[in-house]
């Protein structure tokens, strides 16, 4: 558990303590605040502290926390009573009761991943695609791998779907709402992994760009620099001074790409070599800005403000494509929104304050269920199924079924229920009948009065059913199992 307040350091010096047996009882654990996630968090974190082995039924939770000292004087603890419900062993769904951890290798990586779940259906698939990806890290970066890579395959979306630590941690699922292929996923992740050898000390511009550019894409191949060109037409172009700064905090796909244009713009103009000098020449500075600017001068002879400057003159020399811009302001829309859909109905998988835990400690633990439980209600599964089926039509080239789809979500979203917008009303009602059917829908295609889902009854098998609307409601017609997999089409970066 962890027990946040956001804003500045202000929460330096703050301590909580848990207690599960009355507040007469020693604290169970007990820990003090601290920087967390990407996002200007303070937070206590609790790992894996309370045994509820035995337990089962409403319990009483309560946290105690001792405010930061003001004026060297430390105001009066702060005590809140929570109720939790704990739930039988045997109450579990599927997949995660019938879920193991279990690994795999590759030329490149090691896996580990969940017994029963998309990863473990697609382990064959995942590890090729992974050594193609690595290999054009190294090819391309110039640095080769020191030993297998570790990866953690998550079978929930948690972020974006894709962080680097001290292992990878990458989200595989059929219902994924952040719109990445598999190999750009694993380009990007290995970027991080592999430029470390390059410089340990960089700004996190750089570190997000270099990732994008080598990767060819952000979630996918596209167009770096005719992107970074449609920002500008867009009017969301970010100084980069600012940019820089406050990297997490920018708007997710503007700051990435444009971060990767820049560095697209410095290797075709000065080369690979000098680039690579530049960025193993970063030196801690005070600030981001000031560290990339320090390292422009060193290499290039001119500083930040410059290169920036003949950068924007080149994007604004190149023709407009129309296709991007549109594409572009799609995109943007639709991560924002389910950036969104995380925050509200989902807050431990939002990136910038993430929960991931230890994969190394939980696999020695054997625990797997905060890589795995996610909320799964009818709602949810509707409002993910209208983002995958965004992303869809996005990628299709259908920007008005995109755009539509993206304004119902956000509009059942701001009335807070689903009946509130058509579309996201007609989405419910497919869900619950499949669902009434005993399947779980991944994605769902809505057409006149039909609709095609590709939905899951045995884990972790896809089968695909096709529905029609009658007179009485929505009804399954027919079924079978899907040959081809989701492999590629939805995972997140």
């Amino acid at each position: 558990m962890a027990i946040g307040q956001g804003g500045a350091s202000t929460w330096q010096g703050a301590h909580a303590r848990v207690f599960v047996n009355g507040l007469n009882a020693p604290p169970l654990a007990q820990a003090d605040f601290a920087p967390y996630g990407l996002g200007n968090q303070w937070q206590a974190t609790f790992t894996w502290v309370w045994d509820t082995r035995g337990l089962s039924g409403p319990q009483t939770v309560y946290v105690e926390v001792d405010p930061p000292a003001v004026k060297g004087a430390r105001p009066m603890s702060q005590t809140v009573a929570l109720s939790v419900m704990i739930l039988p062993a045997a109450a579990r769904p599927a997949p995660e009761a019938q879920s193991q951890w279990a690994s795999a290798e590759s030329v490149c990586c090691l896996f580990h991943y969940l017994t029963n779940t998309a990863a473990a259906r697609d382990i064959d698939q995942i590890r090729a695609t992974a050594d193609a990806a690595l290999a054009h890290d190294e090819a391309m970066l110039g640095v080769p791998l020191k030993e297998k890579v570790p990866f953690t395959l998550l079978s929930r979306l948690l972020g974006n779907g894709g962080f680097t630590a001290s292992e990878i941690s990458i989200t595989y699922i059929d219902r994924n709402a952040a719109a990445s292929d598999l190999y750009t996923i694993f380009a990007h992740e290995g970027t991080h992994w592999l430029d470390r050898q390059i410089a340990r000390t960089r700004p996190i511009i750089m570190t997000e760009g270099l990732a994008v550019y080598v990767a060819g894409g952000h979630f996918h191949t596209e167009p770096i620099e005719a992107r970074a060109a449609a920002l500008l037409a867009l009017d969301r172009y970010i100084p980069l001074t600012e940019l820089a700064n406050n990297f997490y905090q920018s708007q997710h796909e503007v700051g990435y790409l444009e971060a990767a244009g820049f560095i697209q713009y410095l290797v075709e103009q000065y080369g690979w070599p000098k680039f690579r000098a530049m960025y193993g020449s970063f030196n801690a500075a005070p600030s981001d800005a000031q560290m990339l600017d320090a390292a422009l001068k060193l290499q290039y002879g001119q500083g930040l403000a410059d290169m920036e400057a003949a950068w924007l003159a080149h994007l604004r020399s190149l023709p407009p494509d129309p296709d991007q811009v549109s594409n572009l302001r799609l995109t943007i829309d639709l991560y924002d929104t389910m950036r969104r859909y995380q925050q509200l109905d989902d807050p431990s998988a939002y990136f910038l304050t993430a929960w991931l835990p230890d994969g190394n400690d939980a696999r020695k633990r054997g625990i797997f269920a905060d890589f795995i439980r996610h909320p799964d209600g009818p709602d949810n599964i509707t409002l993910e199924t209208m983002l995958v089926a965004a992303g869809q039509a996005l990628n299709g080239g259908d920007y008005p079924r995109a755009g539509a789809l993206i304004d119902s979500v956000n509009a059942a979203l701001d009335a807070g229920r689903l009946s509130a917008d058509p579309l996201a009303a007609e989405q419910l009602a497919v869900v619950q009948q499949v669902l009434a059917d005993g399947y779980e829908p991944q994605t769902i295609t809505l057409g006149q009065g039909s609709a095609t889902v590709q939905a899951i009854s045995q884990w972790p098998r896809l089968d695909q059913l096709t529905l029609q609307r009658g007179a009485g409601g929505w009804r399954v017609l027919a079924s079978g199992e899907t040959r081809t997999n989701l492999l590629g089409r939805y995972f997140g970066n």
